[in-house]
């Protein structure tokens, strides 16, 4: 399938998605798959970036029985989106150069002198990235909030929550110490502090920036997300066969 094809199969079951939870008020999927489940994501991603949900609405999902997936519309934008109006609508969305219009998180690590210790030129670089990482994470749907657990001293970050699992996004200076004027200035990106086999730590290169890695920190995240999704899932089915725990009311398992 062309790449064209597949946008137009994504927009087409995203009308449809938007339709159904209009005239339904949720769409269930009782027995999904990963791949059935990481398809149905990247629907509402599509339909999120393309304006198509309902005005004053949003598309949310909770888990569903063992194995599935709950999409509802939700009252009122994401919690965590901040006005990002269009140039005729207002305030445009903030320029990734300039340190204007910074995410609440992203503010706060500016003012605060114990988090992102280091030259004033990689302040502001680290400060940029995250900026980015940022601004894309809520546009894909997702929060980002207070880095809830840090590695090294003079690190900062933040966390972006991705179906309720938090993972910690966080920049440090490389070399703390180092004479040499081409190591010194190198910046690291840490997902989780890689506690995880997955990827989760891209550095400055010679070759490649930091920046030209940012799009795949939030792929890596999200994918991370779908794996822990399926361990969740695998855990309360165990649950249940081991202790016999329904999982009818999320509460009951601490599942929100």
């Amino acid at each position: 399938m062309s790449r064209a094809a597949r946008r137009r199969a994504r927009r087409a079951k995203a009308r449809e998605l938007v339709e159904r939870l209009l005239a339904e008020g949720h769409v269930r999927f009782g027995h999904a798959d990963d791949e059935e489940i990481a398809e149905w994501r990247g629907v509402v991603n599509y339909a999120k970036r393309h304006g198509m949900e309902p005005e004053g609405r949003r598309i949310g999902n909770v888990p569903f029985g063992r194995l599935g997936l709950e999409f509802f519309l939700a009252k009122g934008p994401h919690p965590n989106v901040w006005s990002q109006r269009s140039k005729t609508g207002g305030a445009a969305v903030p320029d990734p150069t300039r340190l204007a219009s910074l995410h609440p998180v992203v503010a706060a690590l500016k003012d605060d002198t114990r988090q992102l210790v280091m030259p004033p030129a990689l302040h502001r670089r680290s400060l940029l990235m995250l900026q980015v990482v940022a601004v894309e994470a809520v546009r894909r749907g997702h929060e980002v909030c207070k880095v809830g657990s840090s590695y090294f001293p003079r690190e900062g970050g933040m966390d972006v929550v991705v179906d309720g699992f938090a993972y910690p996004v966080t920049i440090r200076q490389e070399l703390l110490e180092s004479t040499d004027p081409e190591r010194s200035p190198r910046l690291v990106v840490d997902v989780a502090h890689g506690l995880s086999g997955r990827p989760g730590r891209w550095r400055d290169r010679k070759s490649r920036t930091l920046e030209q890695f940012l799009g795949l920190v939030l792929g890596e995240i999200e994918a991370r997300a779908v794996e822990d999704a399926r361990h969740r899932r695998c855990w309360l089915v165990h649950l249940v066969a081991v202790d016999g725990v329904s999982i009818g009311t999320g509460r009951q398992l601490g599942v929100r």
